[in-house]
This record gives C-alpha cells, structure tokens and sequence, in this order.
C-alpha cells in the first residue's frame, strides 16, 4: 500500500510539472540584452495558448562569451569578457526554467579570423550550455549569431562574419540539436530592405543591429520556433504601445533576476527586489493582455 502511494505522489508530481506554466530563460550577449528582439519573441509566445501567462525572462549580459575567452584589454583593461558558465548553475537553479534559448558567438571568436583554438572553445561552451539545460529537463534551443558589418559586401575567408558562419555550421552538423539559423534569413532580409532604402543601416558599428536589424532576428526566429516547440496558429509580433509594455516589463525583470543570480560584468544597473519586480511585471502583464481585448 505505500508503494501505491509512493507511486501515486510521483505521478502527481508529474501532472503538475506538465500543468506548470512554462519558464522561458533568453541567454545572450548585448544584442539579446538590449532588449528588442526577446521581446517581440515573447509578444508572439504569447499568442499561443500555452505561453500565454508564461514567465519569459531575458538574462543577457553585455559583452558576455560561452567560450569562457576574452581578449587582452577588454573594454580599456577595466575587465574580462564575463563567462556565461560563472552564473549558469545560479540562474538554472534560482530560474528552474522548461525551455532555454541561447544566442551566443558574437564575441567568442574575440573579433579575430578564425582560428581552430577559439572555435574548440565556442563549441565546447556550447555543448557544456546545452548538458547543463538538459540536465534541468529544459528544452534547449541555440540561436546562432547575427550577422557582423552586414552593411558592407562580405570581406571573403579572413573577414569575422566568416568565423560566425563557422559557427553555424559546426551547430548545424549537431544531428539533435534545435538549431535556430538566422544568418540567411537576415542576409535576404537587409538586401530586401536596402532595395527598398538604400540609406538603411543595419548596424552602424558593425554589430549591435537598429530596430529594424532586431526586427529580422524576431522574424526568422520566431518563424523557425514556431514547428520547433509545436506552436498552433498563425504567430504575430507586437508593435506600438503593446510592445513597449512588454519591453518595459522584461527591462524590470531582466534587472532584478540579473542581480538577483549574480553577474560579474560592471556597468549593470541594479534592479528591484525580485519580489517587487515579479509584482510589477503581473501588472503590466496584465495591462498587456487588457490592451490586445480591447484595442
């Protein structure tokens, strides 16, 4: 009789861990941590039903590198590339989240022509980034890196966009990996936009995309999630005040969780009390579902 029970309490546990409402912790350099394409990501996760009162949290970290490498006078000497993996442990177990996506490799390749020893290092903090997911029974996705100088025409086999296409490669040839490939989407969709203005700039200093750069991302993201996590329906991205609800409610949540794991990169502001955040954010998200009822 108490192995029945036994039995019965995992089976419940179970039932409520598939009944929980999904976690859904966004890992990436400044690109991620600026804000705009994880959170049009979210506005569509939110149109499926499942996501619909999710907890989508943005934990990138400017300058921040899964390969752990960081090249000598890093922002003026004043520190290192931060390691994502310092912090993973904390954020997996404080978070618990049930899906990751991760867009690194911007900054693992320390800006330099490819080199065998700094992809090993990108590939290995990668693989180490998806055990530790998987280990916490998280779907884990990865997002490779944009584009760099997308403005200009490609700069052939030395130029730093082709150790990112390295990049790409090496996790497309991972068999079960979700792999989220960018790269042609935003490619096709910076000539589509240059014919239309050719004053368009993508990213003015070679890296960190306008709006219309984080546009793309959400784009081709979002278009590729969508069969990956077997979504329903048509998915559709916020714009106007709905947008800037969700912007400014995962600005306070991604503070107060960066703060409330630890980080070891200067320069972050503080964010509230997790408790108060968390408190703040059910308000907007509940002004963000009262707006899309009545618009």
């Amino acid at each position: 009789m108490k192995s029945s029970f036994v039995i019965l309490a995992v089976l419940l546990g179970q039932l409520v861990s598939i009944a929980a409402e999904p976690r859904v912790a966004i890992l990436g350099d400044s690109i991620t941590y600026s804000g705009r394409w994880p959170a049009l990501l979210e506005s569509a996760l939110r149109t499926a039903p499942a996501f619909t009162d999710a907890e989508i949290v943005n934990f990138g970290l400017a300058s921040e590198t899964v390969s752990g490498l960081s090249e000598p006078g890093h922002a003026g000497g004043k520190f290192p590339r931060p390691d994502l993996h310092e912090r993973l442990g904390r954020i997996l177990e404080a978070f618990k989240p049930t899906h990751v996506l991760a867009c690194y490799g911007m900054n693992d390749g320390i800006y330099l022509p490819l080199d065998e020893t700094r992809q090993k290092a990108f590939q290995e903090g990668m693989a180490r980034l998806k055990a530790a997911a998987e280990k916490q029974c998280a779907k884990f996705a990865v997002v490779t890196a944009p584009l760099y100088d997308a403005d200009r025409a490609a700069q052939g086999p030395q130029g730093y966009d082709a150790v990112l296409d390295a990049q790409a490669a090496w996790l497309a040839a991972q068999g079960d990996w979700h792999v989220i490939d960018i790269r042609t989407d935003l490619r096709a969709a910076i000539t589509a936009e240059k014919q239309t203005d050719p004053s368009f700039v993508y990213a003015r200093d070679k890296v960190h995309p306008g709006e219309r750069g984080h546009d793309f991302i959400a784009a081709s993201v979002v278009r590729q999630i969508w069969p990956l996590w077997h979504l329903p329906g048509k998915p559709a991205l916020a714009d106007g005040k709905a947008l800037s609800i969700l912007e400014t409610r995962a600005g306070i949540l991604k503070h107060a969780w960066l703060s409330k794991t630890d980080h070891t990169r200067p320069g972050v502001p503080d964010g509230l009390p997790l408790e108060a955040a968390q408190e703040r954010a059910a308000e907007l998200l509940r002004g963000y579902h009262a707006l899309l009822s009545n618009p």
